[in-house]
């Protein structure tokens, strides 16, 4: 068992699960260590389809996501059902449990990259426990939002936004926040083998 990273010694345990109930988890909250986004970019859009999970976007297609580290994260129930997707062989780390197609997280390719975003439909808390927690999300990448940017949201990425992120990896590599990854084993191995769709796959979801 991973040794737990001592930055977490006072965080917020939160729950984590799957919409069925066969994946459980936790995600070790950190008061404003974090932020909260609705990412509106046709990836995740694409992302969504191919889960076959409309229901995870918003009216204007966003997913909402928060900003976190890999060793905030702990899988404790229903690993053999998680999945991993990457919409190009250069994509993100689509992390979701298999059984009922609900994301768990989204990560880069490398063990020890200090990020994280956890899909905000696996954390099993009120919307008022993040609010308290990270403050209201940000909409990001508005342009590719369906009927048009929503209203408050950006059209790509602010500068308040892209200047919390680089904070956020900052801090995470200087706490060495990167390690445990739930997603890698502790010889730099993902967990599962990645399925990377094809061009015609990834254009017929968009």
């Amino acid at each position: 068992m991973a040794t737990p990273n001592p930055v977490l010694a006072a965080a917020i345990t939160l729950p984590l699960g799957c919409a069925c109930g066969t994946f459980r988890g936790t995600y070790a909250a950190l008061p404003h260590r974090g932020s909260r986004l609705v990412c509106y970019c046709d990836d995740c859009q694409a992302y969504a389809r191919f889960l076959a999970r409309h229901d995870l976007l918003d009216a204007f297609g966003g997913t909402e996501v928060v900003q976190s580290w890999p060793a905030q994260i702990r899988l404790v129930e229903g690993v053999d059902t998680i999945r991993l997707l990457r919409l190009t062989g250069k994509g993100l780390h689509r992390w979701y449990a298999g059984c009922c197609s609900t994301p768990i997280a989204n990560s880069s390719g490398s063990p020890w990259f200090p990020f994280a975003g956890v899909v905000r439909r696996a954390l099993r808390v009120d919307d008022s426990a993040l609010d308290a927690l990270y403050g209201p999300a940000a909409g990001v990448q508005g342009r590719f939002a369906k009927g048009g940017c929503p209203p408050g949201a950006h059209v790509s990425a602010s500068v308040g936004t892209a200047w919390n992120a680089v904070g956020l990896l900052a801090r995470g590599a200087w706490m060495g926040a990167g390690r445990p990854n739930p997603f890698f084993g502790a010889d730099g191995a993902r967990i599962v083998e990645a399925r990377v769709l094809t061009r015609p796959e990834r254009d017929a979801l968009r």
